[in-house]
């Protein structure tokens, strides 16, 4: 995130971006805690327009798992059916839309799913259920995986054996690239502003 155009507008839902980018000039850190602090964040943003390049959302995967608890509590249920599925939906894309500003870019970080078959990775993606997975898929234009490699990290576009949910709608961008956001812009759209 820290190597995204700045000033950067950081919405921490894991509670660690404190503790990772804390300091660092042009980033500002707002911790939300439930789906009404997300709220409120997300009108601030749509009426304030504040000054940032970029909004990062820390911790999205934690958040909708978070969201899908509140949904439960607030209807008295324990479990999910397909109701409360279909409200988590609705409420993570009115996230999603919301976070979408024509200032910023928006970067979103989710856990890492893996899925194996017999002892071998088939599969790894954003640990997000697959309808929210394809909504967020849908709208994103860049959707990478961290990949370590000889402990050097990459940020994936392409997928090796087609093992990976990546995408890159302009192209231009491989199976290993510089985790470095700035430079994955400049890459696909050419000089970044600054």
């Amino acid at each position: 995130i820290s190597t995204a155009p700045k000033p950067i507008l950081v919405i921490d839902f894991e509670a660690g971006a404190d503790i990772r980018l804390a300091g660092q000039s042009d980033i500002d850190i707002l911790t939300v805690y439930s789906r009404k602090d997300l709220q409120e964040a997300l009108g601030w943003l749509k009426a304030e327009q504040p000054p940032y390049k970029t909004i990062a959302f820390d911790g999205f995967s934690v958040y909708v798992q978070q969201a899908m608890r509140e949904i439960l509590e607030s209807r008295g249920k324990t479990a999910p059916t397909f109701y409360e599925w279909g409200l988590l939906t609705q409420h993570v894309r009115e996230v999603i839309l919301g976070l979408l500003q024509p200032y910023a870019h928006t970067i979103f970080t989710a856990l890492e799913k893996k899925k194996e078959e017999d002892g071998k990775l088939v599969w790894k993606g954003p640990d997000l259920p697959k309808k929210i997975r394809e909504t967020l898929r849908a709208i994103v234009d860049l959707e990478g995986v961290l990949w370590i490699e000889n402990e050097k990290r990459y940020l994936g576009f392409v997928s090796p054996k087609g093992i990976a949910e990546v995408k890159d709608r302009s192209g231009k961008l491989g199976v290993k690239e510089e985790p470095n956001i700035e430079k994955l812009l400049q890459k696909v759209f050419g000089e970044v502003q600054k």
